[in-house]
């Protein structure tokens, strides 16, 4: 019996944001990082959304289809805000849980500064039956993901989520 490999995964946050120091009279500088905050905020997030996405039960006699959906918000008072499918899977049903999922996160902290003030997240969650569909998926997020960060416009500044994997079966 092959076993259901249910993953999400995304790309990781590549924000270009360089440090800033803050220097207080003769003490040394403070070195302060955007970008490593910003990376420790998308990880946490997207520990809290893997849990929301365990929670993931197709009806019985159905199979999590195999799919890539791309879930955008803004947070606002530790909330998800504006959520919306960014990329359709193309099953209603997976885009659909993969936006509850989404909603279901609360008690956030706000996105730390970011030297571009970027606000909007991504979540990319891909769902796999087996290893094949979850490589093929997997390379299309990565060749997705890396027309995003090479474009100019404001796609490249979004903060992308990383949950993890789980086995279900």
């Amino acid at each position: 019996m092959k076993r259901l490999l249910a993953t999400a995964t995304a790309a990781i946050v590549l924000l270009g944001s360089a440090p800033t120091i803050a220097k207080q009279d003769k003490n040394p500088p403070i070195l302060v990082d955007a970008g490593n905050l910003t990376a420790q905020w998308a990880q946490d997030v997207s520990q809290d959304l893997d849990r929301e996405l365990m929670k993931i039960r197709p009806a019985p006699r159905e199979i999590l289809p195999n799919g890539l959906v791309q879930i955008r918000f803004e947070v606002a008072d530790g909330h998800p805000v504006n959520v919306r499918v960014h990329r359709q899977s193309g099953d209603r049903w997976l885009d659909r849980q993969a936006v509850r999922s989404v909603e279901r996160l609360n008690n956030m902290s706000d996105i730390p500064y970011t030297a571009d003030n970027t606000r909007t997240v991504q979540a990319n969650i891909i769902t796999a039956r087996d290893e094949d569909a979850f490589r093929d998926l997997h390379d299309e997020l990565i060749a997705v993901e890396e027309a995003r960060m090479a474009s100019s416009g404001p796609d490249r500044t979004v903060i992308a989520l990383n949950p993890g994997s789980r086995r279900a079966g």
